[in-house]
């Protein structure tokens, strides 16, 4: 009986464990990536502060890059109080009907300017109608995000198509890109807080929050964000919604 009771606690117990390790992970990484524009910004402002001497205009480097860095901060900062705020059970969601057509097309619109700069050939097949409950606001982030992600990782002369259409009563949601497919052992962990695939695609920079963010919002809408990629096919990410 003693045997028995130590073995359930336990097995009970590792929830718990789990969580206080992901909890204590995410409070280092979210350190070290604070720590990073922190060290340039007061380096920069010792070097401004030995030169008392010279002109706005002759240290204006300096004066650009701390702002860029504390930008670089402000995100950071935000991206993580969004995280904490989806991790309030207590937090109030808005909920309307939302056109998720129109939304589609105004996030892509976005994308024109930063696709037609990068020589991406940026593509859309949305059908018209199609409505799900949610908040616009976050499921235009969500969008956006994925929209995002797919220009960094699209390759050379690549391509980015968004898809919307209608399925089993809900609504389905395509982001896919060509270019280099995430590796195996990378996929099951995109949508980790702070998780970086590898150098190659580490390279375009961010915190490794944004495809946390998205499973985050498409989960508190009940819809299921799912991730595939293969060599010489690009990357897809699916979003599958409800109906309403």
């Amino acid at each position: 009986f003693f045997f028995i009771s130590l073995f359930l606690s336990r097995w009970a117990l590792r929830p718990v464990e789990k969580a206080w390790r992901q909890q204590r992970q995410f409070v280092a990484d979210a350190s070290h990536e604070l720590k990073t524009p922190l060290t340039v910004i007061l380096a920069n402002q010792k070097i401004l502060l030995s030169h008392t001497g010279d002109t706005i205009a002759e240290q204006r480097r300096w004066i650009e890059n701390t702002d860029e860095e504390a930008q670089h901060m402000r995100r950071l900062v935000d991206d993580l109080l969004f995280l904490a705020r989806s991790d309030a059970v207590e937090e109030k969601r808005v909920t309307a009907d939302v056109e998720l057509s129109d939304l589609s097309y105004s996030v892509l619109l976005q994308f024109e300017p930063l696709a037609y700069e990068k020589g991406l050939t940026l593509d859309s097949a949305v059908e018209e109608g199609l409505t799900v409950q949610g908040d616009p606001t976050r499921l235009k982030q969500l969008i956006h995000i994925l929209l995002d992600n797919a220009c960094k990782y699209a390759g050379e002369r690549g391509q980015v198509k968004l898809r919307l259409y209608r399925q089993a009563g809900g609504a389905v949601l395509e982001v896919h890109n060509t270019g280099e497919a995430i590796p195996a052992g990378d996929l099951p962990h995109i949508f980790e807080r702070f998780y970086r695939s590898d150098k190659a695609r580490g390279s375009e920079g961010g915190f490794g929050l944004g495809l946390a963010i998205a499973k985050s919002i498409a989960d508190q809408h009940g819809a299921l964000l799912s991730a595939d990629s293969a060599e010489g096919l690009g990357t897809k990410m699916t979003v599958r919604f409800r109906g309403v």
